[in-house]
């Protein structure tokens, strides 16, 4: 089976190829896209969200849960500072539960069953950039954002008996807040990097397929699953949006792989964790669109973002001047070894 899907990899790959080279423009437009996503959406309503949860759970300030841990033990069969990390990936942003995870002092075990409910989409996305972007409202935001973390929850009290307590540590360790300011900055900087890094990728990808899908209509509804800003960008479907934002995409996926180093992911339960979330956002918002009665409005397009490679937005320009001084301070404090491929991870 290895064998198999290995030959289909290497075959897309050689195709793409061949795509990028006689279809270039289709290229560079997909480019100019993911680049415009980054600036406009990734950057502005991650990066922040990724500086204060990574700054908040390595101060430790988190601890303040500690006397709540009989709480979070007899509902999710988490300690305060497990549940700490699940209650952070809420809002962080979808690859940051599965950054917090590998990085925190969780056993192996345990971090690899959260994963299957630590990977949810923030709030500034989905409130802001999704309700208020396509939908004109904030409130359309906070239905689709609550839809979209109960599963979650749901998914956490499924696993509770999974999880064993007796093989997770405490953190000891103290960081300067200083220190910690910096290295906050610079890991979610990096963190951020990699998220935009698949996100042009997939970009060139959807536009191919968006091609293809002019003459095969079939094309189309897969492709909305593979990149999550680009699917929503495309889309005016509230239930279709929400089982996408649920699902995650490909994209996030492969984000979450480069990112989880010290813990093996069941991919098979991992893969069903994310239809459940799917299935189960599109119906609580379905159900919540009809019980509250919110009126869904009709769009012109199903544009989210009106993109110019020459825009006259300030957007870009103040995303890529913060990643520039959050790069140079990273450079400034780096111990360097030679080695640039272990300097990046």
């Amino acid at each position: 089976m290895k064998k198999i899907i290995s030959f289909i990899l290497l075959f897309a790959i050689i195709l793409f190829g061949f795509l990028i080279i006689f279809e270039k423009q289709t290229c560079i437009d997909g480019v100019v896209s993911g680049i415009l996503l980054c600036g406009r959406v990734i950057i502005p309503s991650l990066y922040p969200f990724t500086f204060c949860v990574l700054f908040i759970l390595k101060s430790q300030a988190l601890k303040i849960l500690n006397p709540c841990d009989f709480i979070f033990k007899s509902l999710f069969g988490l300690q305060s500072t497990m549940f700490s990390v699940f209650l952070l990936s809420l809002i962080g942003g979808y690859p940051l539960g599965a950054k917090m995870l590998n990085d925190s002092e969780i056993s192996k075990e345990n971090a690899s069953i959260m994963l299957n409910y630590c990977v949810n989409a923030g709030p500034a996305f989905i409130i802001l950039a999704v309700g208020g972007g396509v939908f004109g409202s904030q409130k359309i935001g906070v239905i689709l954002f609550m839809a979209h973390i109960l599963p979650s929850f749901i998914l956490a009290l499924f696993f509770k008996r999974k999880i064993k307590l007796a093989d997770t540590k405490e953190p000891n360790s103290f960081i300067n807040p200083v220190d910690n300011f910096v290295l906050s900055a610079t890991t979610g900087a990096v963190t951020v990097l990699n998220i935009c890094a698949f996100v042009i990728l997939f970009s060139v990808i959807t536009a191919y397929l968006n091609q293809l899908a002019q003459r095969y209509s079939f094309v189309y509804f897969p492709s909305l699953f593979l990149e999550v800003t680009n699917a929503v960008n495309q889309t005016k479907n509230i239930y279709l949006i929400s089982a996408i934002l649920g699902f995650g995409g490909v994209s996030i996926w492969c984000q979450i792989v480069s990112l989880v180093k010290r813990f093996r992911i069941n991919y098979f339960v991992f893969i069903l964790c994310r239809i459940f979330h799917a299935i189960s956002s599109a119906l609580i918002t379905f159900f919540s669109v009809k019980i509250f009665g919110i009126a869904i409005p009709t769009l012109s397009n199903g544009k989210i973002f009106s993109f110019s490679p020459f825009s006259k937005g300030v957007e870009v320009g103040i995303s890529l001047l913060i990643m520039g001084i959050v790069l140079i301070i990273s450079l400034k404090n780096k111990n360097f070894t030679g080695n640039m491929v272990e300097e990046i991870v």
